[in-house]
């Protein structure tokens, strides 16, 4: 059946394309795959069309002859926004990581240790660099379809886009509501450097946001399983994406746990945990710090074998 673009998540590549099959889950679409005017096989997924705006060889009718050097240039534009997101994601786990440690190893770190304001900053701040780098995420869901049209060197549908609502799509949907835990991580680590609250207005100021901020990337990191392995739990070391959002999940788990430890209990006025709070914490942080890490990788590898060799003009 040909391709109508009014029903599919994306545009295709080329006109002409034929629909071999649609994997969904549950309302979602996480895989298509088609087949080219030419007869060659061409398969679209969620993940990789906001990371990377489905890079990849086409035929040389359907790219045309331009500058291979500027073609190279607008890829790189592509993919900044992924290796920003890296970075921003690694610099927001080692705030926690330092802070988490700190609190369980305390003769290790000195004075930081014990400076309770320093710890409660280290963890604001690196909370802010989670939700600069779950924004850029958001971004790259967003505009999704311009990225795509960038790489298959085609007129972007519109222009650039600070938000747009796409609850019908998966990644969308994984990267806005991450971002919405990333903000309530800011609420519930800038609360805590409040003074003198009691154990009242720390449960309801900094406990529950933390609660409700976890549940957030659970369910962000479910939704990127689902889209991962288009509603299938997979087997995959091999595969760089893998690791990311499996690892990804172990992180939210962690920090899910150790929200649970931060209950502050009103017959003492400590957390349910302290030293189970820092070590999941330190778990999740070290989880995440590695998954964005990775995210390197993925888009290096994934360029190296999709840049086509076209020659330049004639």
């Amino acid at each position: 059946m040909s391709a109508d673009p009014q029903k599919l998540p994306f545009v295709p590549p080329v006109e002409g394309c034929q629909v071999e099959h649609i994997h969904h889950v549950g309302p979602f679409i996480t895989r298509v795959e088609l087949r080219l005017p030419d007869g060659t096989p061409w398969v679209w997924t969620s993940r990789q069309h906001r990371y990377r705006g489905e890079v990849r060889a086409l035929p040389e009718e359907a790219v045309g002859r331009a500058s291979r050097a500027r073609w190279w240039m607008k890829v790189r534009q592509v993919v900044r926004i992924t290796w920003w997101i890296s970075l921003l994601f690694i610099i927001g786990s080692t705030c926690f990581a330092v802070a988490s440690f700190a609190g369980l190893a305390p003769d290790l770190l000195g004075t930081f240790a014990g400076n309770t304001l320093a710890l409660n900053l280290t963890f604001f701040i690196g909370s802010i660099f989670f939700t600069l780098a779950a924004y850029l995420q958001f971004l790259a869901a967003v505009n999704a379809d311009r990225l795509a049209a960038i790489a298959h060197r085609r007129p972007p549908p519109a222009g650039f886009r600070w938000f747009a609502w796409r609850p019908g799509e998966i990644g969308w949907l994984s990267a806005f509501v991450q971002f919405v835990g990333t903000v309530l991580f800011n609420v519930n680590t800038f609360d805590a450097l409040l003074p003198s609250l009691d154990w009242v207005q720390e449960d309801l100021l900094i406990w529950t946001p933390d609660v409700l901020g976890s549940v957030c990337f659970l369910v962000a990191s479910v939704l990127a399983l689902l889209e991962y392995g288009h509603g299938r739990w997979n087997w995959r070391p091999g595969d760089v994406s893998w690791w990311v959002v499996n690892i990804n999940m172990l992180g939210s788990v962690a920090f899910g746990i150790s929200a649970v430890y931060a209950l502050v209990l009103p017959s003492t006025g400590e957390l349910l945990d302290a030293g189970l709070v820092n070590a999941w914490t330190l778990a999740g942080a070290l989880c995440f710090l590695t998954g964005a890490y990775l995210l390197r990788p993925e888009m290096r590898r994934k360029l190296a074998v999709v840049i086509p060799e076209s020659p330049g003009p004639q």
